[in-house]
């Protein structure tokens, strides 16, 4: 304990030493599960002006900055100015405290390509982010909660506090108090941007020894179950748990201890003492990696890796795959220990040519060994790279192994089938393989869906010159004036993504080589016809449960197919008339342009 009101102490002088000055309206208190003030998060009006720019333009121009600096081609690409104009801005950020200039700013840069001064293709010289350019370059634009949504997140906490201390033996620490404080704690206060709470934290063992050990078994269970790469808490495992359960990695809630104790209006109280006596254990040691010596989909003597579902034990697991196995099922959601990242193309290539003259199996799958195999000439159906070429390969294969050897039934498949090929392949070997081994499957966590991304004035005014113009591609777009003289195709291919995730605009497929890399807008019916298809059926191979097929397309699917088809040649057609009436403008060009 007396280890633990060290640290405790320590990490308040570091807190008081590092806390973040600017935008942080905090009370002075250290954050609970380290240094400083709960991530110093710095909120601002976005839509405000700020040196002649809005407060998001300049964010996002800080926000360039590496770990080299700002290079002036940086900055030309966030605020869609020529050099000149650029050039007096960074200027401008420099006279308020923001950037710091280099310090040859105003000698001229010999350019060893192109043998001139000044070159602003080549010139390397970068501007530094200050302290206060890296608080607005980190800041945030969340609005303020209101003290009902406020008392409601408190609310939240106190019922996980209590949780928590009904089962403390799963973090191994328990709540004894909780006190508003900061804004939080004034109820004059309507508008919040924190709701900041002071929360005492107490071990469960009252031997620190014994405490630490109890954390170490719970931190490598949690490693074995696939938990790694988080930020840990600096107290321990448990107290990181114990935060998580409280408030998870919210940004409006903040905890902080105090070491010294704080005053403040109290939420929760902890009648009873939670810490039990600790009894006396050996030292702790992590236990071993043992491998398998038994490939449990080629059945190939040799040591075999364990793997695991992503939340179930890896140590004890009975499922083992040997490396050219491992290569080919790797998965996101398939855990195990050894290489960072498992490249497959090289195991692909190497059985394609293998097993034809030496099969794993006399019997059944040549890979797998399944009976249900049948010999067939497979073509590759490589859809990373397009280097599997034309010639069939002859192989007895089930139905899962042609996707793991990225093999295809017909020739001519495109990039989509294949895909959805392989992935449906890959959910049948994994399922076989926990089924095999008599495990459970644990059902895939929930995941959010990818936010779309945020139409700015700049893709609508993009999306308005397509619509003009008919049909435009990345490179007219950085031959136009609205490219300021300094875009790249690449950097608008970025910004059409982003558009086509919202499916305004979509790609002319109706004109032949001439309308490669063009695209145009979309129309209502269009769009509705796209949805309809998606929730209607998917093409493709899917994993049944207990195979992989190719489920028909239900009724109506081939009428609608077609009226969508006919609706985007219609636009095509159009776009394509459209585009040879009004030419895309071009801004004259540099012999760099």
């Amino acid at each position: 304990m007396e280890r633990l009101a060290d640290l405790r102490g320590l990490l308040a002088e570091m807190a008081g030493q590092y806390a973040r000055e600017e935008g942080d309206g905090g009370p002075a208190l250290m954050a609970l599960g380290g240094i400083g003030r709960q991530e110093g998060e710095r909120v601002v009006n976005l839509d405000a002006p700020l040196l002649g720019h809005a407060t998001r333009e300049i964010r996002d121009l800080l926000k360039r900055s590496g770990s080299f600096g700002l290079s002036i081609r940086d900055a030309q690409r966030a605020v869609h100015l020529d050099r000149e104009g650029c050039m007096a801005l960074l200027a401008t950020l420099v006279g308020a405290g923001y950037l710091t200039a280099p310090e040859d700013l105003d000698q001229p840069q010999h350019c060893p390509n192109c043998r001139t001064d000044d070159c602003e293709y080549h010139d390397y010289r970068t501007w530094t982010l200050t302290p206060a350019g890296r608080s607005l370059a980190h800041a945030s634009g969340r609005k303020p909660s209101t003290r009902k949504n406020a008392d409601a997140l408190a609310a939240k906490v106190v019922k996980a506090a209590q949780a928590v201390n009904a089962d403390p033996d799963a973090t191994l620490w328990w709540v004894k108090e909780i006190r508003a404080v900061g804004a939080y704690a004034d109820p004059a206060q309507e508008s919040l941007l924190h709701v900041d709470l002071a929360v005492e934290l107490r071990p469960r063992l009252d031997d620190p020894l014994e405490q630490r050990k109890a954390e170490q078994r719970l931190r490598d269970a949690a490693r074995d179950r696939g938990e790694r790469h988080r930020v840990w808490d600096m107290v321990g495992y448990g107290h990181w748990r114990t935060r998580l359960a409280l408030a998870g990695r919210s940004k409006v809630v903040r905890l902080f201890g105090s070491a010294r104790g704080v005053e403040g209006r109290l939420l929760f109280a902890e009648e009873r003492d939670l810490t039990v006596s600790a009894k006396a254990t050996v030292p702790y040691q992590r236990p071993a990696d043992v491998p398998l010596t038994n490939c449990s989909w080629c059945g190939r003597q040799g040591e075999a890796a364990r793997v695991a579902q992503r939340g179930a034990p890896l140590a004890s697991s009975p499922v083992g795959l040997c490396e050219q196995c491992l290569s080919l099922g790797w998965a996101d959601d398939l855990q195990y220990r050894g290489s960072v990242e498992v490249w497959p193309w090289g195991a692909v290539r190497k059985l394609r040519t293998a097993l034809p003259e030496e099969p794993f199996h006399s019997f059944g799958c040549a890979l797998c060994g399944r009976e249900d195999a049948v010999e067939q000439p497979w073509w590759p159906g490589d859809h990373r790279d397009g280097s599997g070429g034309d010639e069939p390969v002859v192989l007895r294969l089930c139905d899962v192994c042609p996707g793991l050897l990225e093999l295809v039934d017909a020739p001519g498949r495109d990039s989509m089938w294949c895909a959805r090929h392989e992935h449906a392949c890959m959910t049948g070997m994994r399922a076989l393989l926990w089924r095999r081994a008599g495990v459970a499957e644990v059902p895939p966590s929930a995941r959010k869906a990818r936010k779309r991304p945020r139409l700015t004035a700049l893709h609508r005014d993009v999306l308005a010159r397509v619509d003009e113009h008919g049909a435009l591609s990345a490179v007219d777009l950085a031959r136009a004036p609205i490219s300021q003289n300094h875009q790249d195709s690449r950097w608008w291919l970025v910004r059409l993504a982003h558009m086509f995730d919202h499916r305004l605009i979509a790609e002319v497929r109706d004109g032949g080589e001439e309308a490669r890399g063009l695209v145009r807008t979309t129309s209502d019916l269009e769009r509705d016809l796209d949805a309809q298809l998606d929730a209607l059926h998917r093409p493709g191979p899917v994993w049944d449960g207990e195979q992989v097929l190719e489920p028909p397309p239900p009724a109506g699917w081939a009428e609608l197919c077609d009226e969508a088809g006919q609706e985007a040649t219609r636009l095509d057609r159009e776009a394509l008339r459209r585009r040879a009436d009004h030419p895309v403008p071009q801004a004259p060009r540099s012999r760099w342009g």
